[in-house]
């Protein structure tokens, strides 16, 4: 009887590591953002369109939520990558949301301002199971918003000249704000862009300390620790 027991404890415990394992530590983690899948993405996205180019850069460029498709993170997204399980084993968890508005003004090959705006209550993580942890941390309730605001101009040495259909790949920094939970940032968004006619494609990271912000990490009672700082990762699609 007293074996049984036993059996039927260790099969218990089986099953709970199994769980944890599948729930909480198993690495689902989407790939990071990619110029160059991006970049794809918005020359099949051109392919079908029969628009003019309008010469030249210059203009406002807004962000444009039906090149690509969220599925399969190939359309614009703002998101979070963190560290959970440390001990255990490393897991990268990711949380995005693909509900992005924003804009770029560009006097010729000069950035002068942008504002990009992520709904962060619509966030979703590579585990359903997280999405709740995440939301009540960043306290979407009250502030649903993160905003990224380009404080000061930005050469963008390399964009293709009118008429020139090559996808140029170009390397910036972007000084900016970023307001998360109501509390406010100085930030340098490190991006990558490019110009395929008339759409705009910018991929970008920047590392972030969650304190900053007043958002504690959310943790578990089975995650052993979660580090307090992550990557955020940006990647968007712009038209006139």
């Amino acid at each position: 009887m007293r074996r049984k027991v036993l059996l039927g404890a260790v099969g218990i415990v089986v099953v709970l590591v199994a769980a944890v394992w599948w729930f909480v530590l198993r690495d689902t983690a989407p790939p990071a953002p990619d110029i160059d899948r991006a970049t794809q993405v918005a020359a099949d996205a051109q392919a079908t369109t029969s628009e003019a180019p309008i010469p030249g850069p210059s203009g406002t460029w807004t962000v444009d939520t039906s090149i690509g498709s969220f599925s399969d993170y190939t359309s614009s997204y703002v998101g979070v990558e963190e560290e959970l399980a440390r001990g255990i084993g490393h897991v990268e968890a990711v949380g995005r949301t693909p509900v992005v508005d924003g804009w770029f003004e560009l006097d010729g090959d000069t950035l002068v301002a942008a504002e990009i705006t992520a709904d962060l209550s619509s966030i979703r993580t590579d585990r359903a199971g997280r999405d709740g942890k995440v939301k009540q941390a960043l306290d979407t309730g009250t502030h649903p918003e993160a905003v990224f605001t380009l404080t000061g101009p930005v050469e963008l040495v390399g964009l293709p000249a009118p008429g020139d259909e090559s996808a140029t790949q170009i390397d910036v920094t972007a000084p900016g704000s970023l307001t998360i939970k109501g509390t406010t940032n100085e930030v340098e968004l490190d991006l990558k862009a490019s110009l395929v006619g008339e759409i705009v494609t910018v991929v970008g990271t920047f590392d972030i300390v969650f304190a900053d912000y007043g958002v504690e990490a959310p943790t578990a009672p089975i995650v052993v620790s979660v580090e307090d700082h992550g990557v955020v990762e940006i990647q968007l699609f712009l038209t006139r």
